[in-house]
């Protein structure tokens, strides 16, 4: 077992006695009801936590509308129940607060065992609601920290794209790439994934600050993740290595080198402008080959202009 699913099972246990005895030591009828509550209000993240307490507290205020509406006219009994539980569910699934359904009408039963639903039963049911809850979120504070995990994993994502850049450095200037594969790309999918695990788990854990900072730092490799695919796909197409590669194979090494993540890339966006007029001053191709493998390049450049574009735009939107 994880440590995590021990962590929540220890809050599950502790969780439900302390409610059920603090709703007990209040006098509040139907006590084990919090426990319960309390159960169904711990999630795997702080602010599912507390969203899905927000939202039972919202279908419990119209269970009790229904409730005092219905039972007072209709009586305490099963076809009354029945009676409230359509508008109920249909408000519940209206509003996308299918997950508060069983605990407020487990709640809702309490009217008919006690044939009440006066102000004194209405503020029993409310305490339960309130404790079950306040406990779960109490208990929920405590989340085993996630950033080093996540830092790790941005770190091996960071560290592979270096490794896929410099191949690509590599094998521009060779005619023979039939060893050339896109298995790195896989590799790199599946940190991919894991990273955007973490960092929703980090991000949905805290509250306050930058929290969706490590999000935004995954989908930007993401969308770069994409950019190198395209380009991996019109390195292996080339047939011949015009002269105007090794420049370019230079270049994409240096973005290899300066790879960092505080890095604005301005610099290298510059360097690339150039790359690209001396290629326009260069002699024209010779043949049909030769220009449709410079058009490549061409179409490579562009493709880098874009992946580092979309490096500025997160260093822009996070500093």
């Amino acid at each position: 077992m994880k440590k995590e699913d021990i962590i929540k099972l220890i809050k599950y246990v502790v969780g439900s006695v302390v409610a059920v005895l603090l709703a007990a030591a209040l006098r509040i009828e139907f006590a084990y009801a919090a426990g319960i509550i309390t159960l169904l209000t711990i999630q795997d993240t702080k602010k599912e936590t507390v969203k899905i307490a927000a939202k039972r507290i919202v279908i419990f205020i119209i269970m009790t509308i229904l409730s005092a509406a219905v039972f007072p006219l209709a009586g305490y009994h099963v076809w009354a129940f029945g009676v409230v539980l359509i508008p109920y569910l249909i408000c519940c699934i209206a509003l996308d607060m299918k997950e508060a359904i069983a605990p407020i009408a487990v709640l809702c039963t309490h009217y008919i065992s006690a044939g009440s639903c006066n102000a004194g039963m209405i503020l029993n049911e409310f305490l339960i609601l309130v404790i079950g809850a306040g406990v779960g979120i109490l208990l929920n504070m405590f989340m085993p920290g996630s950033r080093a995990k996540l830092v790790e994993y941005q770190r091996m994502v960071d560290d592979k794209m270096i490794h896929i850049l410099k191949r690509m450095a590599l094998y521009m200037e060779r005619d023979n790439k039939s060893d050339y594969t896109g298995e790195c790309f896989e590799e790199l999918d599946k940190m991919l994934i894991n990273l955007k695990k973490e960092a929703l788990y980090y991000m949905n854990n805290h509250f306050l600050g930058e929290n969706d900072y490590y999000y935004e730092y995954m989908q930007m490799r993401a969308r770069q993740c994409s950019i190198l695919k395209r380009v991996y796909s019109d390195i292996v197409r080339l047939t011949t290595t015009p002269q105007q590669v090794r420049a370019l194979a230079d270049f994409v090494e240096r973005i290899a080198v300066e790879f960092a993540e505080e890095n604005d890339v301005q610099g290298l966006l510059e360097e690339l402008e150039a790359l690209k007029e001396s290629y326009t001053i260069s002699e024209l191709p010779k043949s049909r080959e030769e220009f449709e493998n410079r058009a490549m390049l061409y179409h490579i450049m562009e493709d880098l202009k874009v992946f580092l574009q979309i490096k500025r735009e997160f260093f822009n939107k996070c500093n």
